[in-house]
């Protein structure tokens, strides 16, 4: 039977750490605020400034190198993903101060494309679901949403070719991606759940960069493909990923479909799609994005 000094003793420590407790929860609380009323201000110079009468107020690169210092920075206890969640919700916080983000997705809702949203820009973004695609990448064009997260990978067809084709129709712009895991297997992968973020603006480099294109070949001959890739390997640019279909259209042809490292600002990405560019293929540039963080 515990003794009851031995209580009181227990008692007085805990009391103590609490009490530390609630000091660094007030000092973490003025500090949300004061980066707040910061974020508000920078808000303030953007409209005051701004070229033109749509500031932009999300900032891609600028919110994943953010995130990437949180994560190098961390010293724990607390895992690097986890200190990153964090902050990433107080980014969307202050974030929904400058400008409430509306953010379209397919429906229906409470589905993985809107866990996706939530993860990637927080729980402050305002969700809109649609009931098509098409519809998805219409409020991007006619600026009823702000940005659009929709599959590009998914565990049943791998990629999702219907995105892919209204990524070839409509002039919007790779912003991010999303990874997100689903289920708790040992065979679960990000690979079978990824989400690409798009919007109306490009975005400038993140110091971790990837690249998405698609190229529209009617050469049949054999070692075509090779032409294609062959830029990339002088220069030693690694593509994550590569999606072929063919009889695209009304004349027999090859879409191919690219994921590379490296933004399209990088000397010697420039010099690969300036090379693209000379052969006889189309050459759509999906965007540059910051590599997904979370």
């Amino acid at each position: 039977m515990t003794k009851p000094n031995t209580l009181n003793e227990q008692e007085q420590a805990l009391r103590v750490l609490r009490d530390q407790i609630d000091d660094i929860d007030l000092n973490i609380q003025r500090l949300i605020n004061q980066r707040a009323e910061c974020a508000g201000k920078v808000a303030d110079v953007k409209q005051r400034y701004g070229q033109s009468a749509s500031p932009v107020f999300y900032r891609p690169e600028r919110e994943a190198q953010v995130l990437r210092r949180v994560m190098e920075r961390n010293t724990g206890p607390l895992p690097d993903h986890e200190m990153a969640r964090l902050f990433r919700e107080i980014m969307s916080s202050c974030l929904a101060l400058e400008q409430p983000v509306k953010v379209a997705f397919m429906g229906p809702e409470n589905n993985y494309t809107e866990q996706a949203v939530r993860k990637h820009f927080g729980l402050s973004a305002q969700s809109v679901a649609f009931a098509s695609l098409e519809q998805v990448f219409k409020a991007v064009m006619d600026a009823s949403c702000h940005y659009a997260v929709l599959p590009i990978e998914s565990p049943q067809e791998g990629l999702v070719s219907h995105t892919l084709d209204l990524l070839g129709q409509y002039d919007v712009f790779i912003c991010g991606e999303v990874e997100l895991q689903l289920g708790g297997g040992t065979l679960s992968s990000t690979l079978d759940t990824r989400f690409l973020v798009l919007g109306r603006q490009q975005v400038a480099p993140s110091g971790c960069d990837k690249t998405s294109i698609l190229i529209r070949s009617e050469d049949d001959r054999p070692g075509a493909l090779y032409s294609l890739l062959e830029p990339f390997r002088k220069r030693g640019i690694s593509l994550t990923r590569l999606e072929t279909r063919s009889n695209i259209g009304a004349r027999p042809a090859s879409l191919f479909y690219m994921d590379f490292e490296g933004h399209r600002d990088d000397e010697t990405v420039a010099e690969v799609l300036l090379e693209l560019q000379s052969t006889p293929v189309i050459l759509k540039i999906l965007g540059s994005y910051p590599q997904a963080v979370l």
